[in-house]
């Protein structure tokens, strides 16, 4: 008996014919009727009354259709239940940069993809003002921009230099990354959501 054999039943009844089960799941009606005579032989019971006119339950193909509907809900529910644990597992990492700055990112980013299947890296490209406003609100993780030091620092993030002159990473002032002179994969890892200002 699997999960399959058990949908198929279902249908066949829900549709009082093999025919019509067959025809939503896109299969011949001889499979769903050898599905259905498997699982008959496996509780060595007769599931279905057979006419020309199509099938009903026997008395014991009831109890069966009503354990088989009640085994696919847990198992349906089962299924929402680890793709929330999944969700809850794994981590969101948002990258905002300017276009130029998508060539060097794309490469750590696909590595970060492999080495942690769990962390999620999303990148959005604007330009600088959009970069700082992504990271201000929270919504980016951090940011790289171009900076060269005759331009002003906006106070509310903390700078830090990637390529002399030329790039620059900021994060938000509520970042635990700020702390940190220089930002590895393992802390990109370990970064947690924003918290908004």
């Amino acid at each position: 008996m699997n999960i399959t054999q058990l949908q198929y039943l279902i249908s066949a009844a829900n549709y009082g014919t093999f025919t019509k089960a067959a025809s939503v799941h896109h299969l011949t009606v001889p499979t769903i009727s050898q599905s259905v005579r498997q699982l008959e032989d496996e509780l060595d019971t007769v599931i279905f009354h057979r006419t020309k006119k199509g099938i009903t339950p026997t008395k014991e193909g009831q109890l069966i259709l009503q354990h088989s509907v009640s085994i696919l809900k847990s198992v349906e529910i089962m299924k929402r239940e680890l793709s929330l644990l999944k969700e809850e597992s794994s981590e969101n990492i948002i990258i905002s940069t300017i276009p130029g700055m998508v060539p060097q990112v794309v490469q750590t980013t696909i590595e970060f993809a492999k080495r942690y299947p769990l962390l999620n890296v999303q990148m959005l490209e604007g330009d600088t003002e959009t970069v700082q406003s992504h990271v201000n609100e929270g919504y980016a993780s951090m940011g790289l921009v171009s900076y060269s030091s005759e331009q002003q620092k906006d106070a509310s993030f903390d700078w830090m230099p990637l390529i002399q002159g030329k790039a620059v990473l900021i994060v938000n002032k509520n970042s635990s990354l700020r702390f940190l002179n220089a930002v590895t994969a393992e802390d990109l890892r370990n970064e947690k959501e924003i918290p908004l200002r």
